[in-house]
């Protein structure tokens, strides 16, 4: 149990965070029979957890329930090394606890309780095992919202002159969508498993081993069918006993390994299949939108503070222009994510206290999770009046025309939706390497080296982008096969432990006996980049000399910037420029060239693919003393430690998001028409530049520490 109370950043607001886990185990065992052996377990695991934002009164203001953004920046007056301009800090005391809104509390509930039974027993050679387990899984959780208040620079800010208010209310308010109903949300979920595998010894140097798995995941439940799961395919909302998620029941999984042991050598093998049922957070998400959510662009309403009931009964009685945003699923998103793993290394003893291993291992995810977005853009029209913004029709508007048949005007039940499916793809494939000296002679050392990469349309639940090109089915997301966020291509370690030989006695012996010296080096390169730009969904083209605005005006045509859309979750990715090198290897902390991008021609996706540019490396050494001084049956040992003995700098990854740069009208500065290579100012003051460290505390990523350390044994 514990709590943590951080500080976040310099506004002021601090979240305090709340762990109550609570674990049982009663584990039984029995011999039934001379080579038969029963094992029983039940247990119970809850881990509480409770996130609250809070943040200062100002002027009689409590500021925990908000949230300020600005934007622009402020200028670094003689900071050397620093760039030239910084963003705005965020006031407020609204946090991100998960990734469907921010919020002032979130607080988890959940608790599991499993039921397993395994018997074992060995008949001749053969070691047979099987068993069944049954995992109950339950939760109640809560989220409290929060207003954002979005300003499009300080001046507004003083004026009191937001751009837009975001309003989330609390998911146990009263629910618009399911009668009234209050209070916690109650999710249910079961696990089944059972399995059945055969351990045989074929032969003195040849043991294989084989089985099968089978599980099955329910689909989760809210107990009171609280649910808004919205339909991305009619635009409706489901009726609330639809089941939130489909959970395949054809989840058998195969499992093959052997090991051969002729002499000195030792060859392993293995296949194996598994399940999963993917991330808790990703399957509640229909719970989380019964609850009233809504954005304010325009009218009297915009402005600070935000007349909350007011926002609550628009929401409630306008229900075709409320722009609600809930979290949906595709209708062919299924369970459980599956990923085939296999395995060969061949491992030879040279000698002399040395051995080595040369392995390869692979794995192939498949129907993994995917994320993009619903209520795709379907058309934008300028705007009778051509000095206003465009009017934007989506797949589920409601749109007004004229006699004549054109658009006049636009309502949006929803906005662009946030939506979940299956079915990406993933390759992971390594050789690895090792060479090993076992502790002789008072010398022990290992080294390891791996050659790695993975690739595919998503990483899995943890780890799924949003999709840059708004998809809608599979085909479309193969624009995200790339390399995985986790993908490294070199990794190299290395350690050595060295008992130094000297064993004088007396005085001397005291001293300088009993030392043992140390040191770890590792390494790896460059974590991939995911280079972004900020487009606008829309575009104003000037019907005269051609060019492109970001704002309306008489005598410009709106045109579709981003095909279907994808302002809201911002995740675009540049073009490429041929022939330019993306990287500055000469330039200080500039890391990455903004002439290598542009912006995208209207109606294109970048062409840029999926984090093929690469951060700085990671190189660290860490070294140690440790002295053991023994008496009787006590031990004391004296330890020095130095982490990052040569003071390595090694950076974290530079800014990766260039700035929209399309200007809003003509003369703006630092602006470009799509398909303009970047220049250092209109890409943003921290585009490209290395602006911090991988940042630990303690251990790898910290600058040069010096630790000491005294341990009693006894």
């Amino acid at each position: 149990r514990g709590t943590q109370s951080r500080p976040e950043g310099v506004n002021g607001r601090v979240v305090d965070v709340k762990n109550n886990p609570t674990n049982f185990v009663f584990n039984l065992q029995g011999n039934l029979g001379s080579s038969t052996l029963n094992e029983v377990k039940v247990g119970y695991n809850a881990p509480f957890a409770e996130i609250v934002g809070v943040a200062p009164t100002v002027n009689g203001i409590d500021l925990s329930s908000v949230a300020v953004n600005l934007s622009g920046s402020v200028a670094n007056s003689g900071i050397a090394g620093q760039s030239a301009s910084s963003g705005l800090t965020v006031p407020g005391g609204l946090v991100r606890a998960n990734s469907a809104a921010n919020g002032r509390r979130t607080a988890y509930d959940p608790f599991s309780i499993a039921f397993s039974d395994s018997l074992s027993t060995v008949k001749g050679s053969h070691l047979l095992k099987g068993g069944a387990d049954v995992r109950l899984v339950r939760m109640a959780f809560d989220q409290q919202g929060g207003t954002t208040y979005t300003y499009p620079n300080v001046t507004a800010f003083l004026a009191n002159q937001p751009s837009a208010i975001q309003y989330a209310g609390d998911l146990s308010s009263a629910s618009v969508f399911n009668g009234g109903a209050t209070g916690d949300r109650h999710t249910r979920q079961n696990y089944y498993t059972v399995f059945g595998q055969d351990e045989w010894r074929a032969s003195s140097n040849l043991t294989l081993n084989y089985g099968l798995r089978y599980e099955y995941y329910t689909p989760m439940k809210e107990a009171d069918n609280r649910i808004v799961k919205f339909n991305i395919m009619t635009g409706q909302i489901d009726p609330n006993t639809t089941d939130i998620v489909t959970s395949k029941r054809n989840s058998i999984q195969p499992r093959l390994s052997a090991t051969w042991a002729p002499g000195k050598t030792v060859v392993k093998g293995g296949f194996g299949t598994f399940v999963g049922p993917g991330q808790g957070e990703d399957l509640i998400q229909p719970i989380e939108s019964d609850r009233v959510g809504t954005t304010i662009s325009s009218g009297a309403a915009l402005a600070f503070p935000l007349n909350q009931d007011a926002a609550v009964a628009n929401f409630t009685t306008n229900p075709n222009n409320r722009n609600f945003q809930p979290r949906a699923y595709a209708e062919e998103y299924n369970i459980p994510e599956r990923v085939y793993q296999y395995t060969g290394s061949v491992q030879r003893d040279l000698g002399g206290s040395f051995s080595t291993t040369a392995a390869f291992v692979g794995a192939e995810g498949r129907n993994l999770f995917l994320r993009s977005v619903a209520n795709n853009i379907t058309q934008v029209v300028t705007n009778p009046n051509p000095a206003s913004a465009a009017l934007v029709v989506r797949e589920f508007s409601i749109v007004t025309r004229d006699a004549a048949g054109k658009i006049t005007g636009v309502q949006n039940p929803y906005a662009e939706v946030d939506y979940k499916t299956s079915g990406g793809h993933s390759t992971y494939k390594a050789l690895m390497l090792s060479l090993n000296r076992r502790a002789s002679k008072g010398i022990s050392a290992n080294l390891q080296y791996t050659l790695g990469k993975s690739r595919g349309t998503s990483g899995g639940s943890n780890e799924a982008n949003t999709a840059a090109n708004s998809a809608r089915t599979l085909e479309q997301f193969e624009y995200e096969n790339g390399y995985n966020n986790f993908d490294v291509r070199h990794t190299f370690n290395a350690s050595i432990i060295v008992d130094l030989p000297y064993k004088g006695s007396g005085v001397a012996g005291a001293v300088l006996g009993n030392w043992q010296v140390g040191g770890i080096l590792n390494s790896r390169s460059g974590l991939p980049l995911p280079v972004q730009i900020v487009r606008p969904d829309v575009l104003y083209q000037d019907s005269t000399s051609g060019l492109f605005y970001a704002n309306p005006a008489v005598g410009r045509l709106a045109v579709l910037n981003t095909p279907r859309g994808g302002a809201s979750r911002n995740v675009r990715r540049p073009d490429l420029v041929p022939g330019v090198d993306p990287y500055i290897t000469n330039g200080g902390l500039l890391y990455l060239n903004p002439a290598a991008f542009s912006t995208p021609l209207p109606g294109t996706y970048g062409n840029l693919e999926r984090n093929v540019l690469r951060g700085p490396g990671f190189v660290q050494t860490d070294l140690f003393f440790a002295k053991h001084v023994r008496a009787s049956r006590r031990d004391i040992e004296l330890r020095v430690e130095v982490f990052n003995l040569f003071d390595a700098v090694n950076y974290s990854n530079p800014g990766v998001t260039l700035n929209a740069a399309v200007p809003a009208n003509p003369g703006a500065a630092n602006t470009l028409q799509p398909g303009q290579a970047y220049t250092a100012a209109a890409a943003g003051p921290t585009f490209g530049r290395l602006t911090g460290t991988v940042g630990r505390t303690v251990g790898l990523g910290t600058p040069r520490q010096v630790q000491f350390a005294l341990r009693f044994s006894f």
